[in-house]
């Protein structure tokens, strides 16, 4: 069951079925939807830009696109996306702690900006409060909450397992509030802070993927699809 944001789980859905997951074995419900927000931007102070999330990109304000800016990624897709966007863009990290670990040996100049959505786990301008490297937080998109399906919920009450792969912490905890039991189901965490989040959920089976990425969570799921199935 895939609950990501409708465009992010279709095509996580065309990754397991290229994969040998049978389509019929998968649920597409978002329990939230990515949607703009308004933001003024001014750029000239603007030394680089952090990204943490691909989302970022898909509303980067027009007057970054283009702009060569050095960008702080994490994730190499997230990485590549910038740069097709005309950014100077790199693989910092695979996770946002991981990020703040390595930005001040790999940039010594700011402000930097980081662009992000309503809800985080790590607030970066927070995190660097007393550092010579300044950062800024500029909110381009929010994460919107959606109910799932009266199918769905019929589903999860079911005793059989169901797999639902969890790529952010606002997924988990938008789960963890709906009145369902979770302990017969079986959550795939991409990073061990959202396995911690599952647990608290109380899902009765949690695995975390080995590395924060979309083939790290296919390569755990696809195996778990073959077991359940047997």
């Amino acid at each position: 069951m895939l609950t990501r944001p409708q465009a992010q789980a279709r095509h996580f859905a065309d990754e397991l079925i290229a994969q040998g997951v049978q389509p019929n074995q998968i649920i597409i419900d978002p329990i939230m939807k990515i949607a703009p927000v308004e933001a003024p931007c001014d750029i000239s102070a603007c030394k680089g830009l952090i990204i943490t999330s691909a989302n970022a990109l898909s509303y980067l304000p027009v007057a970054l696109r283009g702009s060569r800016l050095p960008c702080y990624c994490v994730g190499e897709s997230t990485s590549q996306a910038a740069r097709a966007l005309g950014l100077d863009a790199y693989h910092l990290a695979d996770t946002a702690r991981a990020l703040c670990d390595a930005l001040p040996t790999a940039c010594q100049e700011g402000p930097l900006l980081h662009l992000r959505g309503t809800h985080t786990t790590l607030d970066m301008a927070e995190h660097f409060p007393t550092s010579p490297l300044p950062v800024e937080n500029l909110v381009v998109y929010e994460q919107i909450a959606l109910p799932l399906q009266a199918e769905t919920h019929e589903t999860l009450r079911r005793s059989s397992p169901v797999i639902l792969p969890i790529f952010s912490a606002r997924s988990a905890k938008l789960l963890g509030k709906l009145a369902l039991d979770w302990q017969p189901h079986w959550a795939v965490a991409l990073s061990p802070a959202i396995a911690a989040l599952c647990h608290e959920a109380g899902f009765g089976q949690i695995t975390t993927a080995t590395q924060p990425n979309r083939q790290a969570m296919v390569a755990v799921i696809t195996p778990l699809v073959d077991v359940k199935g047997g």
